[in-house]
């Protein structure tokens, strides 16, 4: 008989488990107020801030890279501005989706009804909204080499497209350079899978942490906020990515889930699409059988630029401080709302809080009270979890679908790859 070996997504639950279920005694002990909790608090941190640490450690490199190498290596300048455009196109249409699912739910569930928020509402600073123009400009940098030690993940991004394109117009000039960027990409891969095998150690401690800071007190007054955005995210996975997988990319979604439940899995522990990335170009390439040189453009960009789950909360955030204060919407406004939401979900920038810095923003565009803002502070870390393993799932999504619909996706890996292809090798 076969020895039963853990898988590393088994060890991430088992983590994220274990990690849940620590958080939750200590909370009930009296959280970090308690001495003896105090004590393991530091250790739970330093866990998952050297996760944390390894990753961003390792990002930008591989992204820098990465894409260089897949860009270069698409074999035609025309290839790239086929898979750039549908890419764009599916980040800004599963948004729009994303947005009209939140207002709709928020309209069903009322999650601002009822909510009392006395003298205590915070004041938060007030973000300036981007235009058009500002999230367009905000795609290229002014210096790349500042914009690598910063981990301005948009600039970094464009950079590298534009030096994969120079390398791929240089044809045969360019072909020593490439070999040795390929080389480089490979490397940055293998020092990745060395830090992935950090992962389920670095999620046991940050949901350990979070869940002794929040504990049972997140199912407060707002728990019909929480309800709504959860339901939303789920609603937008099981419907709109399914019919984006069988649609366009002709794949059966049950499979897909199964495989991407990793890349679920870690976005979710994290709260960090940079984070997962990693995670997610693997499987991309041993799961679903997508091309490296595809994943390695369309991935890094849907890590920053594509943000389903985001979009979901800006359409809840902004009905949902209306119903504190009884503020009826016109469809108008919801119309405007949604195409606003839309471009902001792939102009923002992918930094962590970014979704509840840009909702400030969006609520004074409109001329809403932010009071609501306070209250979703204090658990933002807990819906932020559903938003970030929305996007990240979103990301394999769109580039299953673009490799499917480029015809460039190995069925045969998809069907059989992963496990499977690993017990038919030893066999």
């Amino acid at each position: 008989m076969k020895k039963f070996e853990l898988k590393l997504f088994h060890k991430i639950f088992i983590g994220l488990i274990l990690g849940a279920g620590l958080g939750f005694v200590f909370s009930i002990m009296g959280g970090e107020e308690n001495v003896l909790v105090a004590k393991f608090v530091p250790i739970l941190s330093f866990m998952g801030d050297l996760f944390l640490k390894l990753i961003r450690m390792v990002v930008v490199p591989l992204v820098f890279f990465s894409i260089i190498s897949g860009v270069a290596n698409l074999g035609d300048i025309r290839k790239l501005r086929s898979i750039g455009i549908k890419s764009i196109l599916f980040f800004l249409g599963t948004a729009f989706c994303a947005v009209t699912i939140g207002l709709v739910l928020a309209h069903i569930i009322q999650p601002g009804a009822g909510i009392q928020l006395g003298e205590a509402a915070s004041s938060v600073e007030v973000k300036e909204l981007p235009g058009i123009a500002d999230t367009i400009l905000n795609f290229f940098p002014k210096n790349p080499i500042e914009s690598m030690a910063n981990g301005e993940m948009l600039h970094i991004i464009s950079f590298s497209v534009f030096i994969g394109a120079a390398l791929l117009m240089m044809g045969k000039r360019g072909e020593e350079l490439i070999s040795l960027i390929d080389s480089v990409s490979e490397v940055m891969f293998k020092i990745t899978d060395i830090v992935v095998k950090v992962t389920p150690y670095g999620v046991f401690g940050l949901m350990a942490k979070a869940t002794t800071k929040f504990g049972l007190k997140i199912f407060g007054p707002i728990s019909k906020f929480i309800l709504t955005d959860y339901l939303a995210s789920m609603i937008h996975i099981a419907l709109i990515y399914t019919l984006v997988l069988v649609i366009f990319g002709k794949v059966n979604p049950m499979k897909f889930y199964k495989k991407a439940f990793q890349t679920w899995l870690v976005a979710f522990s994290t709260c960090s699409s940079m984070a997962t990335l990693p995670v997610t170009m693997r499987i991309a390439d041993e799961e679903l059988g997508i091309p490296k040189e595809n994943a390695s453009f369309v991935l890094p960009l849907g890590a920053t630029a594509n943000m389903n789950g985001t979009s979901i909360y800006f359409g809840i955030i902004v009905l949902f401080a209306a119903q504190i204060y009884g503020i009826e919407l016109g469809f108008k406004m919801q119309a405007l709302l949604v195409l606003q939401a839309t471009l902001l979900s792939v102009g923002c920038a992918a930094v962590p809080q970014v979704g509840l810095l840009i909702s400030i923003a969006l609520l004074t565009s409109m001329g809403l009270p932010l009071d609501g803002i306070a209250l979703v502070a204090g658990i933002y870390r807990i819906v932020d979890q559903a938003h970030t393993s929305t996007n990240a799932l979103g990301d394999l999504v769109v580039a299953t679908a673009v490799a499917g619909m480029e015809g460039d996706l190995d069925r045969e890996k998809f069907e059989n790859g992963g496990m499977f292809e690993k017990v038919s090798k030893a066999a």
